[in-house]
C-alpha cells in the first residue's frame, strides 16, 4: 500500500516497460525462445502499453487491472485473439513477479475463451495444381516447389521450414531435423519425406550460387533469409490467382498435410509425433474433420439405405 491507501503493482526495479519487456526478451532468448515467439511477445505487450500507457502504473495496481480488462475486452475482438492477447500479457506479468518487479498478475482470474480453430482443407486436385505451377527453371521457382514438397510432405510449421539450415537435412536417409531452438515447442523431431521432395530439395541446393555463405536452406533470389511475410505474399499473390482461391497462406499446406494424412491412413498417434503437437487434443481438430467426410461418405454409399430405401423417421 502507499500513502493514498491505494495497493502498489510494480516495484521499482524498472523505470518504464520498455526497460521491462526488453529484460523479458533477453531472458526468453536466454531460455531458448525462438526468434518469433520473442518478436510475438514484443508486438503484443508493446500494443497493450502503448494503448494503454496507464497501466504501468507503480502507484495503483487497480489501474492495471482496468487496462488489462479494457484491452482484453475490445469490441469485435475474436477468441483467438482475446487468447493470444491473455497469454503473452499473462507470461510477461508472471516474469515480472518472477523478477521482484511486480506484486500481483492483473490477469489472474481470468480465463480462455474457447475457439474453434480455423482448419483450411484443399482437395487432392487443387494440390497437384499447385505443385506443378512455380517454374523450375529459375531458382525462385526451384525454391517455392521445393518449399512447397516439403509442406505438404511433412507438415512441417512454416516458420520451422524457413529456418532449416542444409545441415538439417539429410538427403541420402531422406528425413529433416527440426532443431529445438527452432520448433515451436522447444522440442526437436525428425520428420521422414519422400523421395519427390528429396529430388525438389537437391534441385534447389545445386542452383545455389557458389559464393553464397548462407547455412540457410530457403533463401530469397540475394541468398538472403527467405522470411515468413515473403513466403505469404508469395502464395497470397503468385499462386492464389492461378488456383482460382481467394487467399493461400503457409499454414494452410500444414492444415492440407494433417487431413490429408488421415484421409491416406495414417494414425493418429503417428500424426501427433510429425506436427509436434503437445498433445492429441490439438490433433483431434483433424480427425474430426476426416470423420465428417467418412460420415458423408457413408451417407452416400451405405447399402442398407440403397436397399431399404429412405424412410422417414419415427421418434
Amino acid at each position: 500500500m502507499n500513502e493514498r491507501g491505494h495497493v502498489v503493482l510494480f516495484q521499482e526495479k524498472f523505470h518504464s516497460w520498455d526497460d521491462a519487456l526488453e529484460a523479458f526478451a533477453l531472458f526468453r532468448k536466454a531460455e531458448g525462445y525462438s526468434e518469433r515467439t520473442i518478436k510475438d511477445y514484443r508486438y503484443h505487450v508493446t500494443r497493450f502499453f502503448k494503448e494503454y500507457p496507464q497501466a504501468w502504473n507503480p502507484q495503483d495496481a487497480g489501474k492495471t487491472r482496468m487496462a488489462v480488462l479494457s484491452f482484453l475486452g475490445q469490441d469485435g475482438i475474436s477468441p483467438a485473439t482475446f487468447n493470444i492477447r491473455r497469454k503473452y500479457l499473462k507470461a510477461f506479468f508472471s516474469w515480472l513477479i518472477d523478477e521482484g518487479a511486480c506484486t500481483k498478475n492483473p490477469l489472474d482470474g481470468i480465463g480462455a475463451r474457447k475457439a474453434e480453430p480455423r482448419i483450411v482443407q484443399h482437395s487432392a486436385e487443387v494440390l497437384e495444381k499447385l505443385l506443378k505451377l512455380p517454374d523450375r527453371s529459375t531458382y525462385c521457382g526451384k525454391r517455392d516447389y521445393a518449399l512447397l514438397c516439403l509442406s505438404i510432405d511433412t507438415a512441417i510449421r512454416p516458420g520451422e521450414a524457413l529456418s532449416l539450415t542444409i545441415e538439417d537435412v539429410d538427403l541420402k536417409d531422406m528425413v529433416v531435423l527440426v532443431r529445438a531452438s527452432v520448433s515451436k515447442t522447444r522440442k526437436s523431431r525428425t520428420l521422414p519425406f519422400s523421395i519427390e521432395t528429396t529430388k525438389a530439395i537437391q534441385a534447389l541446393v545445386m542452383a545455389r550460387p557458389k559464393e553464397w555463405e548462407t547455412p540457410l536452406l530457403f533463401t530469397n533470389h540475394e541468398g538472403q533469409k527467405f522470411t515468413l511475410s515473403g513466403w505469404t505474399q508469395r502464395l497470397k499473390k503468385h499462386y492464389a490467382p492461378k488456383l482460382g482461391l481467394k487467399k493461400l497462406s503457409p499454414y494452410d499446406l500444414r492444415h492440407d498435410a494433417a487431413l490429408h494424412f488421415l484421409r491416406n491412413g495414417m494414425n493418429p498417434f503417428a500424426l501427433q509425433a510429425i506436427m509436434g503437437h503437445s498433445n492429441l487434443e490439438t490433433t483431434k481438430h483433424y480427425i474430426a474433420l476426416v470423420e465428417a467426410d467418412i460420415r458423408e461418405a457413408h451417407e452416400a454409399a451405405s447399402p442398407v439405405k440403397k436397399l431399404l430405401g429412405s424412410k422417414k423417421r419415427v421418434r
